[in-house]
């Protein structure tokens, strides 16, 4: 090999002569020098004044230690070790960014397994409304199969498989609307959800058609409606059954669309939020749209439903049965100590009913033709999860 230049000798010198200063070797950050001598690249590096070569091409270098990995969700073909059985995730129903629902099997029935990243899971929310439901022998929740962890990757509950969201089912719909039958049954039976939820203690904060679900036709649960999915679900009584003092400046909970007008002011939520909340999507139901359907802004959206009290009024309530007037009213006048008039309510929309000549057994609109309906859906719900928010 050629001898280096002398220039180049005297620069890769007065680099070492630096390396070894006193004023250098206080520095912690770390100095990449690059010089070729006789051909050969040789590096440096300095940390805290110790010069390190690279290493040479027939020594082994040590792999960089990777952090703990964590909040590793499960995938298809996977078990889940619950109690007294294992659980075998065969499809994927739905997912969101924090959590996904799998298809398994619970002895000759088939289940919805949800799970979600351990360090953002809100199931244990989700586990105490569903005890608490089940002991209460509530009609329109999910049983609670099973429920545990996999720390540090995930939580996981097991519960009853439900069909499609209503949500799903209005926008397969002839112009994303049910017929008067459909839609004033699904907002009987959502009355009755809410009111069960509340008679447990807690508030859904997110009430809208995506929590409401039918049950599987296979289990005779097809004309049940569901509610589900209790991710901002909170209590709102004291174990001595007082009602919780509101909270002041809390942040926004729900979903814009079907927030309550309190939601909108950032204001603590009762019992009569969730039925605002219900009441709107009553209406969408019925007339297959609400006024800020097409609105992404949320002060603009706040605006809607204030004018919806007043000038817009019945372009709200437009093609909806009369009474939906008088239970806006009534939805309007409580305060958040208020306990909703559930009864009553209900005894108006059936008081609808009964004026339409409305069946409670008749088909839903979604029913295949050989349940003497128009539509045929799939067999699996498509929900997303928590952390889902507008």
């Amino acid at each position: 090999l050629s001898p280096p230049r002398h220039s180049r000798l005297r620069r890769s010198n007065q680099v070492l002569d630096l390396l070894t200063s006193d004023r250098l070797q206080r520095f912690t950050q770390c100095l990449y020098i690059h010089t070729r001598m006789a051909g050969v690249a040789c590096h440096y590096r300095m940390v805290e004044g110790v010069e390190k070569p690279a290493p040479r091409d027939n020594e082994v270098q040590e792999a960089p230690r990777k952090k703990t990995e964590k909040d590793r969700l499960p995938t298809v073909n996977d078990e889940i070790q619950g109690d007294d059985r294992k659980y075998r995730l065969k499809q994927v129903l739905g997912d969101g960014g924090y959590g996904i629902v799998f298809l398994s099997d619970d002895g000759d029935k088939q289940v919805a397994v949800k799970t979600e990243k351990y360090s953002k899971s809100m199931l244990h929310i989700e586990v105490g409304v569903l005890k608490a439901a089940n002991a209460a022998k509530a009609k329109h929740f999910c049983e609670l199969i099973d429920y545990g962890s996999n720390k540090p990757d995930y939580v996981y509950v097991v519960m009853t498989l439900l069909f499609k969201d209503l949500h799903k089912l209005r926008s397969e719909m002839p112009d994303r609307r049910f017929g008067i039958s459909t839609s004033l049954r699904l907002s009987m039976q959502a009355l009755k959800a809410v009111e069960e939820l509340h008679k447990i203690g807690y508030l859904s904060r997110d009430i809208k058609p995506g929590n409401f679900a039918p049950g599987q036709k296979c289990y005779k649960q097809s004309k049940i409606i569901f509610l589900y999915d209790f991710g901002l679900a909170r209590k709102y009584m004291d174990k001595n059954g007082n009602v919780i003092p509101p909270r002041k400046d809390i942040g926004w909970r729900g979903t814009t669309r079907y927030g309550s007008l309190t939601a909108h002011q950032r204001q603590d939520l009762g019992r009569k939020d969730d039925l605002e909340s219900w009441f709107y999507m009553s209406v969408e139901m019925t007339r297959g749209t609400l006024p800020w359907r097409l609105v992404t802004d949320r002060a603009a959206v706040q605006a809607a439903k204030v004018a919806a009290r007043g000038a817009g009024r019945v372009q709200f309530l437009f093609e909806t049965p009369k009474q939906f007037d008088q239970i806006l009213n009534m939805v309007d006048s409580y305060t958040f100590e208020s306990e909703p008039e559930y009864g009553k309510i209900y005894k108006i929309l059936d008081e609808v009913r009964e004026e339409k000549g409305i069946r409670m057994n008749e088909h839903w609109d979604w029913e295949d033709e050989a349940s003497h309906s128009t539509n045929t859906v799939t067999s699996y719900s498509d929900r997303e999860l928590r952390a889902k928010k507008d």
